[in-house]
């Protein structure tokens, strides 16, 4: 059973874009399985999860247990400029978001989607999506 890292309760079952996920009824925390974040958010494409572990914050302020594993979370950035910080598993790939965070990803990926990408960032794409 999963438990929440930060209340140590039992968590339970909170539907969530059409998915029914685990979360914490006193702190209103979610824990997302490895692919959920990406699942929950359609990111057009983007592996929100390889960008929210890639640059990990040196200090984390807790040692919070994973509630899937039981490994230590690590905490870092969703993404490099974001302000919005996750919690996550390198064991399991799972993520921990407490409350509000969801909804703050949700509105950073909006932004983003709004703005027109430079002629730089349109031939790296096209170049990443040639075979090797």
């Amino acid at each position: 059973m999963h438990q929440c890292p930060v209340c140590h309760l039992a968590l339970g079952k909170k539907e969530v874009e059409g998915e029914t996920i685990p979360s914490c009824a006193k702190c209103g925390g979610l824990w997302l399985d490895k692919g959920k974040l990406n699942a929950l958010l359609h990111p057009d494409g983007w592996d929100l999860e390889y960008c929210s572990t890639e640059h990990p914050e040196k200090d984390p302020a807790e040692d919070a247990p994973c509630p899937a594993c039981g490994s230590k979370l690590k905490r870092g950035k969703f993404i490099e400029y974001s302000d919005i910080t996750i919690d996550y598993c390198q064991d399991c790939g799972g993520i921990w978001l407490d409350r509000g965070e969801l909804d703050d990803i949700n509105k950073e990926l909006e932004a983003l989607r709004h703005i027109p990408d430079s002629w730089q960032h349109k031939v790296m794409v096209f170049l990443s999506k040639l075979p090797f």
